[in-house]
């Protein structure tokens, strides 16, 4: 069955299963894009994403969430408690953004599974189709805190802050009430033009908007120029900072080059401002002036 590579798109997908009476064995979902029928399949698509297919689709967590919650034994009068580190519904949606070809049939499979077994499921770690679940998890939880910490925001002309990130999955819709947080007086944007959503915020909100962009859009949005006077300034102060407080000895030749890359992953490196090309310039901007104009920086 082709679907979308999305939590929506499961699970419609196994929702439909369900009502087809189709036992696990007899389907095998697939992205839509990724599709490769083996000798003897026949090909079901799934309708695009719509109303419709997001309201089914919510039916189908919901059962779940139901199926896999009750007699939990993590579970305090009734509620699951805040700290839970097997949050159902909090893994499922990181499971469900990653990259991975196999990530529909691996979901398809736990939600199977936590159907059949209830609340057992989370204990069963030694079961393959829970170990492939949770390696999806973990690898897209990393990522999400690898948006977290490596996402650059520069300041535009018209006075709002964007952002261009790709992540190594589909981590904007996760993280963006993070910065949605921490920014809370600002507006910004923030883009994945590989996913080709992006997360849209007012000031004063406390959520950010999400939006799913077509290709030209996403592109255009990523690659946005029109920079403020002092924001070349200000990248050439931050990278000044980081060359500052950095230990030498940090190239390919020398050591600890590899801590760096294990901490700051070398794929994110092209859009760090810190690692950037910029020079500070010879003026200091007079909203960083202050009272007293700065020293010039070489």
């Amino acid at each position: 069955m082709a679907c979308e590579p999305s939590l929506e798109g499961v699970l419609a997908g196994v929702g439909i299963t369900y009502l087809a009476h189709a036992r696990a064995g007899q389907i095998r979902l697939a992205s839509s894009r990724d599709l490769q029928p083996a000798l003897g399949e026949g090909v079901v698509s799934l309708p695009a994403p719509s109303e419709e297919v997001v309201a089914f689709a919510r039916r189908v967590l919901l059962g779940f969430a139901r199926h896999v919650r009750r007699d939990c034994r993590r579970r305090r009068k009734g509620v699951c408690p805040p700290t839970c580190t097997v949050s159902c519904l909090q893994r499922l949606m990181l499971a469900s953004a990653s990259d991975d070809p196999t990530m529909p049939e691996t979901v398809h499979q736990y939600l199977r599974l936590g159907f059949a077994v209830g609340p057992r499921v989370h204990d069963m770690i030694a079961d393959p189709r829970v170990a492939a679940y949770d390696s999806l998890a973990r690898h897209v939880s990393g990522e999400c805190e690898h948006t977290r910490q490596f996402v650059r925001f520069s300041h535009m002309a018209d006075g709002s802050f964007a952002a261009s990130y790709t992540p190594g999955a589909n981590t904007i819709p996760l993280t963006a009430d993070h910065f949605a947080q921490r920014m809370l007086t600002e507006r910004f944007v923030l883009v994945d033009p590989r996913h080709r959503v992006a997360a849209f915020h007012e000031a004063g909100e406390r959520a950010c908007q999400l939006v799913t962009l077509d290709a030209p859009l996403a592109r255009n949005l990523a690659e946005r120029h029109d920079l403020a006077d002092d924001e070349h300034y200000v990248r050439a102060m931050w990278q000044r900072f980081y060359q500052g407080t950095s230990l030498p000895g940090r190239d390919r030749a020398q050591r600890g080059y590899d801590l760096r890359t294990k901490w700051m992953p070398q794929r994110l490196w092209a859009g760090l401002t810190e690692l950037g090309p910029e020079r500070a310039s010879m003026t200091t901007p007079a909203r960083y002036a202050g009272e007293h104009d700065l020293p010039a920086t070489p």
